[in-house]
């Protein structure tokens, strides 16, 4: 009888560092969304609906390669 093998992917993705990272995209977002349903309301600045999500997927590349610059240059 072979063995199964069980891939537990919550343990992959539920890591301490990405929680980090999740929350600060939802924050990004957050932010975003209610600067620009604000500046609708008042009237102060016409925003385009959909560029809403650039600055939390510019939050997430900011992250990656700072990560990656310190992967690659760290100390042994």
């Amino acid at each position: 009888m072979k063995p199964r093998y069980r891939v537990n992917f919550s343990s992959k993705i539920n890591t301490t560092q990405n929680k980090i990272i999740m929350k600060t995209m939802l924050l990004c977002l957050f932010l975003s969304i209610s600067f620009a349903f604000i500046s609708e309301k008042t009237g102060w600045l016409e925003i385009d609906w959909k560029i809403i999500f650039i600055p939390a997927l510019l939050v997430l590349q900011i992250i990656i390669i700072g990560t990656a610059l310190k992967n690659r240059y760290k100390k042994y």
